[in-house]
């Protein structure tokens, strides 16, 4: 039984930092062209922006590389990705800081799978260097992040887990990291092999407990001392519409340290169709994980998902 799912995770662009770029340039008309730049990329003004880089470009000589990467954001708002991948690709060339390297790999990652016909493989280079560029902080990790989606768009389901996991342990609480979260449990889902049909329905009833610690099952441990699971991200089953019956599909998960769900069984079954659809939408939700003395823990988790008329 292959429980396919389908899910879309919004790639990461991070606007241009304008104080960093605006520093990049002597005080000269150059910044104060840059500066208005900024200021409508801001505002949405995408074309006005657009412009603006283009005359900072021209008032420094050509070749500015904060205008190409401004003139790329600018692009990018106005939905023309090839004009934005140029112009990122050429700021790459001429940034020198580390900040604004990575900034203009990863906007030139993002073009590139902005286009109707995504380029992955241009994407994932793109990425790659970002991700080498010796940047710091929420650049590094967006960049970190958008490597591990480009691999999972790819069907590289390793190296997607792992580039995942590196963005969610450099920063477990940044912009990043619920993206980072979701895409480490879709990549660990999606590489893993399917349950056969007997293992997916179980033998007995689920037990009554919601909770409870995967390595000490047989100890009793107060509930009290454990924060349960969080739900982050997940949607919701589809009713199929040839199905009259409802009622309530009772499932047991094990949801693990990085809050990923294993090892779905059915406990109380409705009708075939909807056990499919929950076991299909459950297997790809996400959540924080359980906590037991302030650090996460795998527990057995028992879920309900009605289905109503």
């Amino acid at each position: 039984m292959r429980l396919m799912g389908t899910m879309k995770i919004a790639l990461l662009c991070l606007p241009v930092f304008v104080a960093s770029l605006a520093s990049a340039a002597e005080p000269s008309p150059v910044a104060e062209t840059l500066k208005k730049g900024f200021g409508l990329l801001e505002q949405g003004k995408f074309g006005d922006a657009a412009k603006s880089f283009q005359q900072a470009d021209e008032q420094a000589g050509g070749s500015c590389g904060p205008c190409l990467l401004g003139l790329s954001r600018a692009y990018t708002g106005l939905h023309k990705p090839e004009k934005a991948a140029d112009a990122a690709r050429e700021a790459a060339g001429l940034l020198r800081t580390p900040d604004l390297i990575a900034q203009a790999w990863n906007q030139l990652g993002f073009a590139l799978m902005s286009d109707t016909k995504p380029d992955l493989a241009g994407a994932e280079e793109a990425f790659r260097k970002a991700t080498e560029a010796g940047a710091a902080g929420q650049v590094a990790n967006i960049a970190r992040y958008n490597l591990a989606d480009v691999l999972w768009r790819e069907k590289k389901y390793a190296e997607s887990e792992s580039a995942a996991r590196e963005a969610l342990n450099a920063a477990p609480a940044g912009p990043a990291s619920l993206n980072a979260r979701i895409v480490l449990c879709q990549a660990r889902t999606d590489g893993a092999p399917v349950a056969p049909p007997e293992e997916v329905y179980a033998e007995a009833a689920c037990p009554k407990e919601g909770l409870r610690i995967f390595e000490n099952r047989a100890k009793a441990i107060p509930v009290e001392e454990v924060s349960p699971p969080e739900k982050l991200f997940g949607r919701p089953p589809e009713y199929a519409r040839d199905v009259s019956k409802t009622g309530a599909v009772i499932v047991e998960s094990i949801i693990d340290e990085e809050g990923c769900i294993q090892n779905l069984r059915v406990c109380k079954s409705v009708h075939p169709k909807l056990d499919l659809a929950t076991l299909d939408a459950v297997r790809r939700w996400v959540f924080r994980p359980a906590e037991l003395a302030g650090k996460p823990v795998k527990v057995y988790y028992t879920l309900t998902v009605n289905f109503t008329r």
